[in-house]
Parts: C-alpha cells; sequence; structure tokens
C-alpha cells in the first residue's frame, strides 16, 4: 500500500513538473493604416521563435497601376524590407526565425512605403 502510494506521489510531482515545462506560445494580431495602405501582421511567437504572416494593401483605386514598391517594417527585434517591381496593390509579408529574441507584443511596427515618389508611413499596433 505505502508502495502504490509512493509511486503515485512521484507520479503527480513528475507531472507537475513536466507540464510547468511546456513552451508558451502566444499569437499576436498586428494591425494599422496611412493614408494610401493599410496592412495586417499576425505574429506567432514562442520563447526563442516567431513566425509571421501578413500583407499591405493599397487602398485606392487602379491598384494595377501603382508600379514599383519599396516597403521597410521595422519591429522591435527585426526588420522585413524589400522591393517589388509587380505588387497590383498588395505585398505579401513574411518573416520567422528561431534562436531568436522576439518582438514585444506591445510594442508597435514602423511601416515606410514608397511608390511612385510617394510615401506613406504608419504603425501596426497589437489588437
Amino acid at each position: 500500500m505505502k508502495r502504490n502510494l509512493l509511486f503515485l506521489g512521484f507520479m503527480s510531482i513528475l507531472l507537475l513538473v513536466l507540464s510547468s515545462c511546456g513552451s508558451k506560445e502566444e499569437s499576436v494580431r498586428f494591425e494599422g493604416e496611412g493614408d494610401h495602405w493599410k496592412a495586417l501582421y499576425l505574429l506567432n511567437k514562442g520563447e526563442n521563435t516567431q513566425n509571421g504572416q501578413g500583407n499591405i494593401i493599397y487602398k485606392g483605386k487602379d491598384k494595377e497601376k501603382v508600379g514599383k514598391v519599396s516597403y521597410v517594417v521595422e519591429g522591435e527585434t527585426s526588420t522585413l524590407s524589400g522591393t517589388d517591381d509587380e505588387t497590383e496593390g498588395e505585398i505579401n509579408l513574411n518573416g520567422s526565425c528561431s534562436g531568436c529574441a522576439t518582438q514585444n507584443s506591445n510594442a508597435p511596427f514602423h511601416v515606410t512605403i514608397k511608390w511612385n515618389g510617394k510615401e506613406d508611413k504608419f504603425d501596426l499596433t497589437s489588437k
């Protein structure tokens, strides 16, 4: 009987320790818009990993005439940037890292978009 109780106690403690060691994951939705563009970025992050996906969309008419677009999305710990010749008014964002510092959920991403001699700047904040 004592052996069974000891075994049950040991297993309970082991389960408690193992369940507290699980990695904590968080999903955060960042949104924002400027005068001409709007963006959505979904960020999934763990202790030292993050994976994000989203897009930046032109709000005006004639999306096919936007032309060449350069963008910078600057976060607390990482930056996404690029130039796209054929956006048709939409830019896809993808970023990931492993073994890295992760974006604070309360810190915004700063977005700068340049196209046709114009510039739009705005922040993406968590929702």
